[in-house]
């Protein structure tokens, strides 16, 4: 069961699987896996690379930053389209759809062409530097502290839960740059290349396996990073990161309504309380689909 739409969206949406039934890489040439949310295997790249040069990879952004300015439903539809074949975009999810999405909507044009662009054609990875021992659903609680001396601000504290951290060329970093104003104030947000003297990342496992590594702690010891690195006005990141929470919450809604469907598919019922379930199923996806529709 697929939602349908006006005949200019289905012809959006007939136009991008035949560019996917043209193009997908042969499964042969993906063997390769991703390691981490910040390793992009090479045939990735440049599937990635394929996709923003062609205007598709995220089609509502203008063709310079990877699109052809689709409207809502017609982005919709692209992402209902990648769902449904089980295609990523981008094995860098949090730098596709959090940190170039950001950069894009408060990076200066100078910063969308130093950083988003990059990340948009796979050139580079990032991560994002939000949680904190002490401080993760609250983030207004972070205390890694950014000092400005001169051109340079300097960095100490300890992020934690960094995604990607390990493989990631920068990290979207949110930082505490006025410790007297209230806790939601003071914030600032710096893209910290991680190569950065100072900068340290341990990946550490989780309770499947050992091996399993893509969260990790990220510590800042006497780290500079240049002034021109501020994304956004000084002292005014909580606005950044609402921003930022936004658009990963955006695109969770698709991920959750293509789970339903595998269900639903997968379902046989067998019992009239069988039948009842599997119909449940079905119009739970299909609501769901109809909430990210509204929230995009």
């Amino acid at each position: 069961m697929r939602l349908t739409f006006d005949a200019d969206v289905e012809e959006f949406r007939a136009e991008f699987a035949a560019f996917l039934d043209a193009n997908l890489p042969p499964e042969a040439d993906t063997v390769e896996r991703s390691r981490s949310s910040a390793h992009i295997p090479a045939w990735a790249r440049r599937w990635q690379r394929l996709l923003f040069d062609e205007g598709w990879l995220l089609p509502g952004n203008p063709p310079e930053f990877g699109g052809r300015n689709a409207d809502l439903l017609q982005q919709f539809v692209h992402l209902e389209e990648l769902a449904r074949r089980g295609v990523y975009h981008s094995f860098n999810p949090q730098g596709l759809s959090i940190i170039a999405a950001s950069l894009l909507s408060f990076g200066t044009d100078a910063q969308k062409h130093r950083w988003a662009v990059p990340i948009l054609r796979a050139e580079i990875t990032a991560s994002v530097g939000m949680s904190e021992p002490g401080a993760g659903s609250d983030l207004a609680s972070l205390r890694t502290r950014a000092v400005l001396d001169g051109d340079h601000f300097v960095l100490n504290g300890q992020k934690i839960w960094t995604s990607g951290a390990h493989d990631a060329d920068i990290i979207l970093a949110f930082v505490r740059t006025d410790p007297d104003a209230p806790k939601h104030r003071g914030i600032s947000v710096l893209v910290v290349p991680t190569d950065s003297p100072g900068l340290t990342r341990r990946p550490f496992g989780t309770m499947l396996a050992t091996t399993d590594q893509d969260f990790n702690e990220v510590f800042f010891d006497d780290v500079r990073v240049p002034a021109a690195n501020l994304i956004g006005e000084l002292n005014q990141g909580w606005a950044v990161a609402n921003g930022s929470l936004g658009h990963e919450r955006t695109m969770m809604w698709l991920s959750f309504a293509t789970s339903l469907e595998t269900i639903a598919r997968n379902f046989h019922p067998r019992t009239e309380i069988g039948d009842q379930h599997y119909a449940t199923l079905c119009m739970d996806g299909q609501a769901v689909r109809l909430l990210g529709s509204a929230a995009l």
